[in-house]
């Protein structure tokens, strides 16, 4: 009978407990400084969109994102245009507070315009708004029921 060998089962642990070895292999980063296109999404109260869903497509068209992801918990988001042209941006908050605003990007990679998109309602305005949809709304049902009512008088 020959004796065990304890040599295999020392070699395979040292080899596949080692923590040296077991790093990610072909993997490597750099931190760049860039300059970046940023969009600060808000609600017209100022109240940041945080964790917004944003969509970003290039010039070229087409359906599928340049870049896609979430805006901070501040509103903001940023991304590095890799040609010039128009930009599209959708920034997307649930529940029909979408921002949707185009910028276009010369050939040295800089702003030269953006559209413009009109002022909010400030908070006073949209409460009249509010009220005055609810008064009109109410107008009408009340106008209709009238007109039922009397025609069915003998």
């Amino acid at each position: 009978m020959q004796p065990k060998r304890p040599l295999p089962a020392l070699v395979f642990l040292l080899l596949f407990t080692t923590p040296g070895i077991l790093h990610a292999h072909g993997v490597f980063h750099r931190i760049e400084r860039k300059e970046a296109l940023v969009i600060a999404a808000e609600f017209d109260d100022g109240e940041p969109m945080s964790y917004a869903d944003v969509k970003v497509l290039s010039p070229a068209g087409g359906k599928i994102e340049h870049q896609n992801g979430r805006t901070d918990r501040n509103g903001y988001f940023a991304f590095i245009p890799d040609q010039p042209g128009d930009w599209r941006i959708t920034v997307d908050a649930g529940m029909g507070h979408v921002i949707d605003t185009r910028v276009s990007v010369n050939e040295s990679f800089r702003v030269e315009q953006q559209e413009r998109i009109g002022r909010p309602l400030s908070r006073w305005q949209g409460i009249v708004t509010g009220l005055g949809v609810i008064f009109g709304l109410t107008g009408f049902i009340y106008y209709f029921r009238a007109r039922r009512s009397s025609s069915q008088l003998p």
